[in-house]
């Protein structure tokens, strides 16, 4: 709590008021939706009630403020982007990134909260040198220090911008929707190279002239070359980033994936000119993924650079730029990001995340002093406010954590130093907090949106507010429940969780729980696991199931994803000895490229220490031959086999269409597989799914226990959704449960419930994948009650899904969906099966075992008949029910 004496105080209480109104958008049918842009939004719940010397506006009906979005490649809409956002691109954060010396040495600048700052070494005052509505990052200052060049990203793409240092004016380098990052000078000023990506989406060097204060037209310094064939996380058309000049500015040092197959490439040194790869050559292997930015010193003979070489995390090394061995500097668990060599090659200035957020240190190459940049005092180039905000639980009065949006008066998102400054990376591309129930920040003057969220049974608070220069905005913001599913004994969950995955931020087990809470979010479901030749917070994995974080009221649950480049990712829960090695299989150019063993072989050896699994993130999009079947390759096999208990339904929205109907098919065949969820979020990544934006329910009864949460998976007591809350009972039974009735049939009682915080546009029953029911919604689309009694001839099985239309704030999906698990009728003795659906797996295995028995990296023919076996005991489950 905030108890200095402050200038000017203007309190407000903005509280969920009743649903806003909207219309009602035109209905389709759910297998044909498709991703609706960010324009096609929302409509949310909100009012505000004002007292004291209030500067607020009430905002009710459809007339609520939208937040500003990123582009199109913030968190991989576009796939090979994915990554590259997190790991390469400019990040946006609250605390220091991309340090750059001035030429002098006297002065470091780098971003911060979305501008351009510098601070002189010794002191702890930082002047703002940009104040822009895009979100400034990668400062490269010119050689004379008249000049900086820097990346603006705005919600089309990121240019360079150059910025006089004296008038403080900033000029475009580049325009329209591309990526154009890593500028660096050379060291007599005349020249620019810089990196942007050309259409067929790889990166290139380009190179600029500057005289007079202008540069010249683009010439691009790489030519296009493809690596001949598909590469895992990367096309196959090659990549050159990150260059920097020698001393005499007649060669450049880059970083370039080409003739390599994993990883973002390796460093390459080469006369400068057209076509700089032709005369290249590779001086250093590396996989590190966008980590690496070479510096060349200024002595000319050593490479600064960044390396993980196969650990978690990142440390900063020294390479001769002829050849030979790295030297490693620091030697820490944590990472070491962006360094840079002072003019006099004394110092490194580079990021660390040591205590979560980002921060600026000070490394000397000889005598041991690594010292932290102190930032006191912040210069901003424009009239600033401060805002102070409660988010309280509107029931109780108490402060509650939340997620929490802003719109400032230039359109940027202003976090707190102590909070990730993230991007709801799904679909929305909003930027995004989460804080505890009081924060404090400074804001631009002028008209500011606050929203607080909070997972789906809280109706979302938003206001609108007016920031007067040097004082301070208090606002409470009450989130009100819209609705108690734990009353009900319904506990929520997200089963796909990864806490560090390379990152900008380093998490910690107690940040990613307040980030739960943030989300009433009861269960997490962390996976360990890993990306190429990295494993990721093995450390946490102590023998048990369960992080000691677990109480009463929240499970923290530690498991592994499995990811084998092929077959499909799986995952583990309740793993009680050990986790599943090696973590994956067919990597080309490793030890592991062998397909051997298969994934059935893993379920087994996890269930040998009592633990179940599933297959996640399954598929998207069209699912055949055609694809090979990509996602869940393996996925007929094992639900032939038993191998698994569950199967992650609903990731997101897009895959649950494409996942639901070969789950579907699977009920089809009488196999019980539990529908699960997750997110698959990344909570080191700065860009990335909101923690519980796919989640399970699962029926628990009155208490949260471990036992109970493995007993409801495994029985199938579950419904998954991104937002609408589902209920569905059969003659009393839940999803899981079983009715019996005569061979002669009969009917059941149907009784379905909805509630939503976003309006949707169906209600379907469902009988063994076929609707059979539309249900009429009431609330504005957010609600509706049906029971009927439905006839029943054949054995089956029920789910109810209802779906809105478009991306719905404050959900991070393309449209908002949910569905049931089943419930499943027997009529008479006659099994659920589908010969139809038989011979569709049938051939999926068939092609599978064409496809395989050519695969180039088998280690031997034992390990391919090993696996070639078991698709084809598989396949004797679906012969018996297509006779």
């Amino acid at each position: 709590m905030i108890t200095r004496t402050l200038p000017l105080t203007v309190v407000a209480r903005c509280v969920n008021g009743g649903i806003a109104e909207s219309p009602r958008a035109h209905a389709q049918g759910y297998e044909n939706r498709r991703f609706v842009p960010t324009s096609a939004r929302r409509a949310l719940p909100a009012g505000l009630l004002l007292y004291g010397f209030a500067l607020f506006l009430l905002m009710t009906g459809t007339a609520l403020a939208q937040f500003s979005t990123r582009s199109k490649y913030a968190g991989g809409q576009i796939s090979q982007y994915g990554y590259m956002y997190n790991y390469y691109l400019p990040p946006t954060a609250s605390t220091p990134w991309r340090p750059a010396w001035s030429p002098d040495g006297r002065e470091i600048a780098f971003s911060m909260s979305g501008s351009l700052w510098k601070i002189k070494i010794g002191e702890t005052t930082a002047h703002e040198l940009t104040a822009n509505k895009t979100y400034d990052s990668s400062p490269a200052w010119s050689p004379d220090g008249r000049w900086i060049v820097y990346t603006a990203e705005d919600g089309q793409g990121i240019n360079l911008m150059l910025l006089n240092v004296a008038s403080g004016d900033s000029t475009p380098v580049t325009q329209g929707d591309q990526l154009n990052v890593d500028p660096a000078w050379s060291p007599d000023g005349r020249t620019l190279a810089y990196v942007n990506n050309s259409s067929d989406g790889s990166f290139h060097l380009y190179t600029r002239v500057f005289e007079n204060g202008r540069f010249g037209e683009a010439t691009r310094i790489t030519e296009p070359h493809s690596f001949g064939r598909p590469r895992l996380y990367f096309s196959p058309n090659d990549d050159h980033i990150q260059p920097t000049f020698s001393p005499d500015g007649r060669e450049i040092i880059l970083v370039s994936n080409r003739g390599i197959t994993l990883g973002s490439g390796a460093i390459w040194r080469a006369p400068l000119g057209p076509d700089v790869m032709a005369k290249a050559t590779r001086i250093l292997r590396e996989e590190t993924l966008y980590r690496t930015r070479p510096k060349w010193s200024p002595d000319g003979k050593r490479i600064l650079y960044a390396s993980h070489r196969g650990s978690q995390f990142t440390n900063l090394y020294v390479y001769p730029v002829h050849d030979g061995e790295p030297l490693q500097l620091t030697r820490d668990d944590w990472d070491h990001f962006d360094p840079a060599w002072s003019p006099d090659g004394e110092w490194i200035a580079y990021i660390s995340n040591q205590h979560g957020g980002s921060e600026l240190r000070l490394l000397r190459t000889f005598g041991g002093t690594d010292e932290k940049v102190e930032i006191a005092r912040r210069v901003h180039r424009r009239p600033m406010g401060k805002i102070e905000v409660f988010v309280h639980d509107a029931a109780t009065g108490k402060p509650t954590p939340a997620r929490i949006y802003m719109n400032a008066s230039d359109g940027r998102t202003y976090a707190p130093a102590s909070a990730f400054h993230r991007i709801a990376a799904r679909a929305a591309k909003e930027d995004f907090f989460h804080a505890e129930g009081h924060f404090v920040v400074d804001v631009p003057v002028g008209e500011l949106v606050l929203e607080a969220a909070k997972g789906t049974e809280f109706w979302p608070a938003q206001a609108k507010i007016k920031v007067a220069p040097d004082g301070v905005t208090r606002v409470v913001l009450e989130l009100k429940r819209m609705t108690s599913m734990k009353a009900l004994g319904w506990w929520s969950g997200s089963d796909h969780v990864h806490m560090n995955y390379g990152g900008n931020f380093r998490n910690t087990p107690e940040y990613m729980r307040f980030e739960a809470e943030a989300e009433d979010l009861d269960h997490i479901g962390w996976k360990i696991a890993n990306k190429d030749n990295r494993v990721f917070d093995t450390q946490y994995y102590q023998g048990s199931p369960l992080h000691p974080l677990t109480d009463g009221q929240h499970l923290v649950s530690v498991g592994q994803e499995y990811r084998p480049a092929w077959y499909g990712h799986i995952s583990f829960i309740n793993l009680k000895k050990h986790l599943i090695s090696p973590f994956t299989t067919a990597y080309e150019d490793t030890g592991i490229a062998s397909l051997y063993p298969s994934n059935t072989d893993m379920f087994r050896l996890a269930r040998q220490q009592g633990a179940i699994g599933g297959y996640v993130h399954p598929w998207t999009g069209e699912i055949s031959m055609r694809s090979e079947y990509r996602g869940a390759q393996a996925y007929p096999v094992d639900a032939a086999l038993g191998s698994f208990e569950y199967l992650e339904v609903m990731t997101n929205a897009d895959r649950h269409a494409a996942t639901s109907r070969v789950w579907h098919r699977s009920l089809n065949c009488g196999f019980k597989v539990t529908a699960s969820a997750g997110e698959d979020s990344i909570l080191n990544l700065q860009a990335t799914p909101i923690i519980g934006s796919a989640r399970l329910y699962a029926h628990l009864g009155s208490k949260l226990t471990w036992e109970g949460w493995l007993d409801a998976i495994r029985k199938g007591r579950t419904f998954v959704t991104n937002g609408p809350l589902l209920q569905l009972t059969i003659d009393g039974e839940m999803p899981g449960g079983e009715i019996r009735l005569p061979a002669a049939g009969g009917s059941v009682t149907v009784s379905a419930k909805l509630e939503s915080i976003v309006p949707l546009e169906t209600l379907e029953l469902m009988f063994n994948g076929k609707v059979i029911e539309s249900i009429p919604l009431g609330g504005d689309g957010r609600k509706a009650v049906f029971e009927r009694k439905i006839a029943v001839t054949g054995s089956g099985w029920f789910t109810l899904r209802t779906a809105g239309r478009g991306i719905q704030h404050p959900i991070d999906d393309s449209f908002p969906v949910a569905e049931t698990g089943a419930v499943y009728v027997y009529v008479g003795d006659r099994p659920i099966q589908s010969k139809a659906d038989a011979e569709y797996f049938a051939k999926w295995i068939d092609d599978l075992t064409r496809l395989w028995s050519g695969y180039p990296y088998w280690r031997s023919d034992r390990e391919k008949q090993h696996v070639l076996a078991q698709f084809a005991e598989a396949r004797k489950v679906y012969e018996r029910q297509i006779r």
